[in-house]
This record gives structure tokens, C-alpha cells and sequence, in this order.
């Protein structure tokens, strides 16, 4: 499934932005966008089981391990230039695989704007 994010986050960088160096923000976007959903599932669980939030320090380190997983997983073993030769897709069908990828980056994304209000709600309401 990620090797399929990968590459069209790759096709995104590479052809629409035309980056110079569309790796390397590829794995940047998709470490980004997993830390988004790890951190958000995270926070929400501990707010609602243990009424506490993460630490900032916590979270950025998360973002920063998986940066590091990512780069070793995606260039030093050199996935990343197998993942864009074999252009793996979902269904084998391209826009779905497009949908579907855009979807994944829009729901990470959106963690950044709705779990911080959901997490101090929860803790507002249930943790007094």
C-alpha cells in the first residue's frame, strides 16, 4: 500500500511541481503523512482512555524515526527507484489508485486541523 503512495506522491513531485528532487520530498510528504495518522491515532486514544495528551517533543520524534525508516526503507535498499520502474498501482487502475492516494493525503492532512480541537475536547469534558 505504501509503495503505491509512494510513487504517486513520486508522479506528483516529479511531473505537476517538478521538484528537483522528487525522492527525497516523497519521502519527506509520506512520513509526514503517516506521523499525521500515527500521532492522531495515538493522541486520541490516550485522551480518551488515560485522559493525557502527547508530548510535542514525542510527536516530532515520531515524525523524525519515521523520516529515518522511510529514507533507509525507500533509498538505501533502492526501493525507491524499483517502486517508480514498476509503477505499482492499486486495482491496476490508475485513477483509482489517484483517488485513493489523494484521499489517504487529505485524511493525514486534515489531522493536523480537527484532532488538536477533538483531543481538547475530550480531555475538557471527560477529565475533569
Amino acid at each position: 500500500m505504501f509503495r503505491v503512495f509512494y510513487y504517486y506522491y513520486y508522479l506528483f513531485y516529479s511531473t505537476v511541481l517538478n521538484d528537483d528532487e522528487p525522492h527525497l520530498l516523497t519521502t519527506l510528504v509520506l512520513s509526514a503523512s503517516e506521523g499525521f495518522l500515527i500521532n492522531g491515532i495515538v493522541e486520541i486514544y490516550l485522551a480518551k482512555i488515560y485522559c493525557k495528551s502527547i508530548d510535542t517533543l514525542l510527536m516530532i520524534g515520531t515524525f523524525l524515526l519515521l523520516i529515518g525508516i522511510n529514507y533507509f526503507y525507500f533509498h538505501w535498499t533502492g526501493k525507491a527507484k524499483e517502486i517508480v520502474k514498476n509503477k505499482p498501482m492499486f486495482f491496476s487502475n490508475h485513477q483509482i489508485s489517484i483517488i485513493i492516494t489523494v484521499i489517504f493525503f487529505i485524511i493525514t492532512a486534515s489531522f493536523l486541523f480537527w484532532e488538536p480541537v477533538y483531543v481538547k475536547l475530550i480531555l475538557d469534558g471527560n477529565c475533569k
